[in-house]
This record gives C-alpha cells, structure tokens and sequence, in this order.
C-alpha cells in the first residue's frame, strides 16, 4: 500500500545504487581497474545551497561518482545549513540574519568567505594523503576505523580539480575557484545566486564581488576565469538582474570556456533530490509552494547531467 502511495520513484534514476554495507558494491581503485598503476581519480568538491544540507543533490553526487569521480559533498558548518551536525554531538541550526531596515549584505559577503574556505580546507584535508613528505593526524591514528577513505585519498588527482554547487553553494564555488584559479580544472555552478538586490536598502550588488571581473586599474581582479558551466533553472531566468549578473559572470571567463544552459519549465528545486522524494500528484499541488516546476523530472535530470558531462569530458580530454 506504501509503494502505491508514495511510489519509489527515485529507483528509476540511471546511474544510482542502493547499497549498504553487505551490498557487492565496494570501492575498486583506479589502479584495479587499468594497467597504468599511475592513474588517479578526479575530485569534485559539492558546496549545497542556502538552507540545506550535504544531502540534498545526492543524485547529482551519486552520478558523478558512477562515472569515476570521488565527490566530497560539504555540509557546511557556517549556519547557512537549515541543521548539521556539530563535533561535539550537538546541532547546528539556520542562522538568520536581520532582515528588512536592518539587513546588511555584508552578513552574506563574509559568510560565502566562510564557506568558500571551507571548501578549501576540505580539499586540503582530503588532499593531504598525497602529500609523500607529511602524513595527517588523522591518517596515522584512524586508518583503521576508516580504511577505506584512506585508500580513496591517496588515489586522487590533487592538480586538477572540479568545483560545483547549487544556488548559495554555486556562488561558493565561483568564489573558491577565484581563490585558488590553478588548483580547479572547472566549475560545474547549478542556479547559482550571484546577485543580491534589497531596494529598501539601496542594495544591488553582484555576488559573491570578488567572482567578478573589476576594471579598478589599481585593485582590478580577472574574478572567475576557469572554465565554468552554467545550468539555470527557468525561475531564475525570469529575474532580470540574477540572470545579467550570471551572464556577465559567464562572458567574463576568457577564450569562450564557458557555457550557459536553461533547463525549461524548471524552478529552482527541481535541481534538488525532492523531485524524486514525492509522487507526481503530490509535486502538482505542491509545486509552487515547494519552488518546483512543471518539468518532467527525469528529463531534467538527463538534460542536466549530459550537459555536465559534455563539459567536463570537453575540459579533461587533453589532460
């Protein structure tokens, strides 16, 4: 009765497992499965949006990682996640930020800061087991709680490597890029948020600043410049100074390495796992509601990671 109710309907993804730990899955090294035992695997590094949680593009994530790619998906600790678990055991929950007259933008322009270092510090961290000359602590006393991960790690390809994100996540992941331009091959950003507008308080800047291109002769920052693919849900298309900054940011990057792409009858959810949680009439009477559009989900789904796909096969192809 269950299943007729609330269908499984995530099952019908292509390219997702179901596995736990007596599943056949197991994780094979790059060396197992090629004769050259130099080969390394790519990492992707997955920022999630405002509100949400290192879950929430798990399909995307989990893809990535049929196709070869190791994907550290971050749940962020800065309080932009709706809850994460804390070290300590507790939890973390939303920080909100005042709103209305007392809104200050420059609540956002050092959280995304925040966030982009830690997305750079997870790189390091999970980097680290490559270094020949120093081990981490971490690697020294945990190896045999985790073996796997160990294995992993030391398997990646630390030279290049590919930032991607969702709305907040997308504008961290532009910004880590543009922090470290030699450590990221590309940038794979979904509905990124890369304008901020409060009339009531004379706001409207492009986000995060240091992503983009300035003509200061003095200060001027090339921003951005990697090769970055842009998937924007039909909502945010819709709005006219999210949409510029986005193209602007895009047009910016040099020698054409850039793509844009419009995912039609979309809204910004349907970049989310959500669209497989619930059933077809439930997305229908939910779907404004939930910011969800009338997209067939599955189509979307393939449209985007083909998309993604050709990129990065296009950018990884001479190295």
């Amino acid at each position: 009765m269950i299943s007729l109710i609330f269908p499984a309907r995530y099952l019908k993804i292509p390219e997702t497992v179901l596995a736990n730990n007596n599943s056949s899955v197991k994780y094979l090294p790059p060396s197992s499965l090629s004769t050259n035992k130099t080969h390394k695997q790519r990492l992707v590094v997955f920022s999630h949006g405002l509100t949400g949680t290192g879950e929430e593009n798990s399909i995307f994530c989990t893809c990535l990682a049929k196709r070869g790619y190791v994907v550290a998906s971050i749940h962020h600790r800065d309080g932009s996640s709706s809850r994460v678990p804390m070290p300590d055991g507790s939890c973390k929950f939303y920080q909100h930020f005042p709103i209305g007259s007392e809104y200050d933008p420059q609540n956002r322009l050092d959280q995304v800061h925040v966030r982009a270092n830690e997305m750079l510090n997870t790189c390091d961290w999970l980097l680290k087991s490559n270094d020949d000359d120093e081990q981490t602590e971490y690697y020294i006393e945990e190896e045999d709680n985790y073996p796997i991960l160990k294995e992993i790690c030391n398997n990646l390809d630390g030279k290049k490597l590919i930032a991607a994100g969702f709305s907040y996540g997308a504008t961290t992941s532009a910004l880590a890029a543009t922090l470290r331009p030699d450590q990221f091959q590309c940038a794979i950003l979904l509905d990124g948020w890369f304008h901020i507008e409060w009339s009531s308080r004379g706001v409207d800047i492009d986000f995060p600043p240091d992503a983009f291109a300035s003509s200061d002769k003095v200060n001027g920052s090339k921003g951005l410049d990697i090769p970055s693919l842009f998937i924007n849900s039909s909502q945010f298309e819709g709005y006219s100074k999210l949409y510029d900054a986005t193209r602007r940011l895009a047009e910016q990057i040099s020698q054409n390495r850039s793509k844009m792409y419009v995912l039609l009858n979309t809204k910004h959810q349907n970049f989310c796992d959500v669209v497989f949680w619930l059933p077809k009439w439930s997305l229908r009477r939910c779907g404004k509601f939930l910011a969800i559009g009338s997209a067939d989900a599955y189509e979307a789904y393939e449209s985007m990671m083909s998309w993604t796909f050709q990129f990065i096969d296009t950018h990884f192809k001479d190295h």
